[in-house]
Order: structure tokens, then C-alpha cells, then sequence
């Protein structure tokens, strides 16, 4: 797509699109952060889309006062529903990489922090992953698969065995042990 292309779109949808996407998005990390903290990522993917064709739908009856239009016109609804929901996504994308500030996370916090993704809350794996890695680089028995399953209880959810989170202790340990010698 040429730039041409793009910011036709975005004439051709309106100021009304552009909109609802800022409140879709700023909806769906509200989501995330308190309804949906234990969401599977493949599931919240989709949640902008969904959510933008919610508020599109209900602009559009606003707009018209009357809810038939949601059954005369449901093609246009859900296609301006998804514009609502893909330019959602586009503003998130936009705001990760450019204007949310990044803490300073090391190689090793990097590592843990892609490790236990998907078994703590979203909200909480770089605050997890940068405790984790404070205990094993302090750790001066060698004991710091201990230290990181006694972390990794405050954060997994109750769902999770004991069993489950020493093996994901000990693989962490494994894996920093491999990355430095390397």
C-alpha cells in the first residue's frame, strides 16, 4: 500500500473510525488489565476486533436511531466494525513502540520474562521476570531455582501445580546457566 492508499482510508472511513478505535483501544486494555488478566494471548488478539464491531454497531444505531439497521446494513456494520477494530490495534502498536517507555530490562530479564509469558498475568511478567533474575544474580549458595519457584508462586495463578512452577524454575536456571556459557 502506498501512502496515498492508507490515508484514503482513513478519509473514506472518517473521523468517526478514528474515534471509536482510540476508545476501543483504550476499552480493551482496561480488559486486559482487570477482566482478562488471565486471557490466553491468542484470545485477546482478536478482542479489538470484537470490540470494535460493538461500538460501531452501537454508534450506528445511535446515529440512526433505530436498531433495524443493525440487520438491513450488517455488512457494512461489520465492515466498519473491523476498520474500528484494525486501526484499534494499528494505535496500540503505535503506542508499544514509540511512546510507552520501556524500562531498561537486561538480556537475562528478557529471557525469564519470555519463559514464564503465559503462566503470570500479563500486567506482572516483567515485574516477575526482573525480581526473578534480582534473586538469582544475588543467589550465593547456588540454590536460585528455590528462590525463583518461591517468586513464581506470588505470581502464577492457583491453577498452576507446585510441580509445574520448580519445573519452570529449574528450566529458567538451565537456560541463564546455557545463555552464559555461551
Amino acid at each position: 500500500m502506498t501512502l496515498m492508499e492508507i490515508l484514503d482510508a482513513f478519509t473514506f472511513y472518517g473521523l468517526d473510525i478514528m474515534l471509536l478505535a482510540a476508545l476501543t483501544t483504550l476499552c480493551v486494555q482496561i480488559l486486559k488489565i482487570s477482566l482478562l488478566k488471565k486471557c490466553q494471548k491468542k484470545i485477546l488478539t482478536f478482542l479489538p476486533f470484537i470490540v470494535g464491531c460493538l461500538f460501531y454497531g452501537a454508534y450506528t444505531v445511535l446515529y440512526n436511531m433505530d436498531f433495524r439497521i443493525l440487520v438491513t446494513s450488517y455488512v457494512d456494520v461489520m465492515e466498519h466494525g473491523f476498520s474500528v477494530g484494525a486501526l484499534s490495534t494499528i494505535i496500540y502498536v503505535w503506542y508499544e513502540q514509540f511512546i510507552r517507555g520501556k524500562k531498561g530490562q537486561s538480556a537475562t530479564e528478557g529471557v525469564i520474562a519470555t519463559l514464564i509469558e503465559g503462566y503470570v498475568p500479563t500486567d506482572a511478567v516483567e515485574d516477575a521476570a526482573a525480581r526473578i533474575a534480582d534473586a538469582i544474580q544475588k543467589d550465593v549458595t547456588g540454590d536460585g531455582a528455590v528462590k525463583a519457584t518461591d517468586i513464581l508462586k506470588e505470581y502464577c495463578g492457583e491453577d498452576m501445580q507446585e510441580k509445574d512452577i520448580k519445573l519452570l524454575s529449574r528450566l529458567i536456571i538451565e537456560t541463564l546457566a546455557h545463555m552464559n556459557a555461551a
